[in-house]
């Protein structure tokens, strides 16, 4: 037995060595902590589908359940702002009182209205009600409306929460598009200009309306006069988390980053990454081009 624990114990050593050497062959550095914050943690969508140029209306907040009164409430929802083809558009109610259920008795209506590029209002297409008495953890209700088939374009969904008395204590709204389904998905860099010694940041940029998957791997490639050739020395050992992204319409993936060595020749190298199609069997080879200069 005494043998037995040994090797096991020797055996979760080296996994755990093994894992710490991948984590930071496969991060080789953090690139909101290496002086590229903007570039990796971009504030707004490289695409907004005209949503931007809406009117504001007051979003569901991060902590609306206290803001109307019950800290343990949780409300989410919201996330699908681009569709390439009409789905539910709504909130759910949660709660995270462990103790117990939470006594809410709220009537929630929403309403669903098609609007113009400037968000004029035209015509409710949709329209649900829902009563919450008793929540708790097990029990999520969620209410949604749904665009017609036939229309693409800007919505607009207006949700109200009254409470048992009759009062409105809680009043959002959130635009959303409908629009054709194309993929538009290129890698961009933050500089395709560089000297030895400097960090190269790439990240996917998702232009189109169908969602993308991608993962932590990719290459650099540099050109001989004729063709591309692999420089797999440059990144050094190949170890990858197995991670799958998803990269929603409009959207940024996780930077990737790497140095280059400070004797690295002058040339034209490229990033080479693959992106998928979800829900799709497809997927390619994207590419982004940059110069290393003396």
């Amino acid at each position: 037995m005494g043998m037995r624990l040994l090797r096991a114990l020797a055996l979760a050593i080296a996994a755990f060595v093994l894992a710490v050497d991948v984590a930071i062959a496969a991060y080789p550095a953090d690139p909101l902590a290496d002086g590229n914050p903007r570039f990796c943690a971009p504030k707004e969508p490289v695409e907004d589908f005209g949503l931007r140029a809406l009117p504001r209306v007051r979003e569901v907040p991060e902590e609306a359940g206290k803001q109307l009164g019950r800290g343990a409430v949780d409300i989410y929802g919201g996330w699908d702002r681009v569709m390439s083809e009409p789905r539910s558009f709504g909130y759910g109610f949660s709660e995270h009182n462990y103790s117990g259920t939470v006594q809410l008795d709220w009537t929630i209506r929403a309403e669903l209205w098609t609007v113009d590029r400037n968000g004029t209002a035209f015509e409710k297409v949709d329209g649900q009600e829902l009563f919450i008495g008793r929540l708790d953890a097990a029990h999520q209700p969620f209410i949604g409306v749904v665009p017609p088939k036939a229309r693409r374009g800007f919505y607009r969904f207006d949700m109200q929460i009254e409470s048992a008395a009759g009062e409105t204590i809680g009043s959002f709204g959130a635009f959303f598009k409908v629009v054709r389904p194309y993929w538009k998905v290129r890698l961009g860099l933050a500089r395709d200009a560089l000297r030895p010694g400097q960090r190269v940041f790439s990240r996917l940029e998702n232009l189109g309306t169908l969602t993308a998957s991608y993962g932590e791997s990719f290459s650099v490639e540099r050109f001989n006069g004729v063709s591309w050739e692999p420089q797999p020395e440059i990144l050094g050992r190949k170890f990858w988390l197995l991670w799958g992204g998803i990269l929603g319409p409009g959207r940024t993936g996780l930077c990737n980053s790497f140095r280059l060595p400070a004797d690295m020749s002058p040339g034209r190298y490229r990033v080479v990454k693959s992106v998928g199609l979800s829900l799709r069997k497809l997927s390619r080879l994207l590419t982004a081009e940059f110069t290393v200069e003396t």
